[in-house]
């Protein structure tokens, strides 16, 4: 069930608002959409400790030496 805000705003007030988001937030839909993002997530890790590690390394062979 998708979730408008503008359906439940003028007819039920607050109560209608939170009924309409405990029933279309569940642990299922939750985990599906972390699921989906986890790729990304990944690839952005790894992509931003190589990017870290590699300005490191060009900043110590300026002057001669390499730390990590």
């Amino acid at each position: 069930m998708p979730l408008y805000l503008a359906e439940v705003t003028g007819t039920g007030g607050m109560d209608a608002i939170v009924s309409q988001l405990n029933t279309g937030i569940s642990s299922s839909t939750m985990f599906a959409t972390v699921g989906q993002l986890m790729p990304w997530v990944i690839t952005l890790t790894i992509a931003s400790l190589g990017l870290y590690f590699l300005r490191k390394l060009i900043k110590g062979a300026s002057k001669g030496k390499v730390r990590f």
